[in-house]
């Protein structure tokens, strides 16, 4: 036992005094140009304890235009995890560049960095033709939370892309309150799948109880993450009404997010009931 713990120091001192036997600042620098988009990916990663390095986080806004995606998320990782003054900067001249990859990596990175100076910036990408730039800004104002953007965010509503809209709905669940409502509804007729459900999940946020019946509705939707979102929904704002629709789908094992709709379902019934029962009222539904 003392043989090892002497054996552990002795490594350590080695570690501390011989020179580290790793790539440079510069080697790594170097393979975010490999061929292998592996190496560029780990070279990448491997920069992210030196980003807030000039050179480095220069390299890294560049690295936000690779083609391919696994590369441009780990730049902006890697640009985020050190604080660095001139980062954003570096990311609102790649908002503005004319390489697309980076735009819409640069979008994504401002959110996730949750620097309010980046909303203008963001506001002025969602008019952007391209749709995936519009995609990662929209979802970067939903991060960012700044309740001045939520006009802009419910222009776009309309949006051709889903991504958009998806993105717009969200935010009117965690910004918005009573009057985003209707909007939200609307949204829950949307030809998307996703935008559907993200509109159940916003009215859940919400929590306004003129959401129960169509959230009871939307019970009924054709794709299961819907379904799964509206019975979470109920969980929160749904009324004795709502039993019976809730019932329905305690059979029902599609499984989202590795919950099944039967259990998000059950857990709905469960809160209802005690909510319900806790005021007095029989947790049934009442013959007119």
């Amino acid at each position: 036992m003392a043989c090892s713990l002497m054996l552990v120091r002795l490594r350590t001192l080695l570690e501390a005094l011989l020179p580290s036997r790793g790539p440079t600042i510069e080697n790594l620098l170097d393979r975010l140009h490999h061929d292998d988009a592996r190496k560029r990916w780990e070279a990448a990663e491997a920069l992210a304890p030196h980003s807030d390095n000039a050179t480095v986080a220069e390299a890294l806004i560049e690295a936000l235009g690779d083609v391919h995606p696994f590369v441009r998320w780990q730049a902006v990782e890697s640009l985020i995890g050190r604080e660095n003054e001139r980062t954003l900067d570096l990311l609102m001249e790649a908002l503005a560049s004319r390489n697309l990859r980076r735009r819409s990596a640069a979008a994504d990175a401002m959110g996730k960095l949750g620097d309010q100076r980046a909303t203008s910036s963001l506001c002025r990408a969602l008019t952007s033709r391209n749709a995936e730039v519009r995609c990662s800004a929209a979802e970067a104002l939903v991060r960012l939370g700044e309740p001045t953007t939520l006009p802009m965010l419910i222009k776009v509503l309309g949006d051709q892309d889903a991504c958009v809209r998806r993105a717009a709905v969200s935010a009117l669940g965690a910004m918005g309150g009573s009057e985003a409502v209707p909007l939200v509804l609307t949204m829950l007729q949307d030809n998307s799948a996703p935008v559907r459900a993200a509109a159940a999940d916003a009215l859940r946020s919400i929590g306004d109880p003129s959401a129960v019946q169509p959230l009871c509705q939307a019970l009924n939707d054709r794709d299961p993450g819907v379904r799964w979102h509206a019975a979470r929904g109920l969980a929160e704002v749904g009324d004795v009404h709502a039993l019976p629709a809730l019932r329905a789908l305690l059979n029902d094992d599609t499984e989202v997010f590795g919950v099944s709709i039967a259990k998000v379902a059950l857990n709905a019934t469960e809160a209802i009931e005690r909510r319900h029962s806790g005021r007095g009222q029989a947790p049934e539904v009442r013959q007119s």
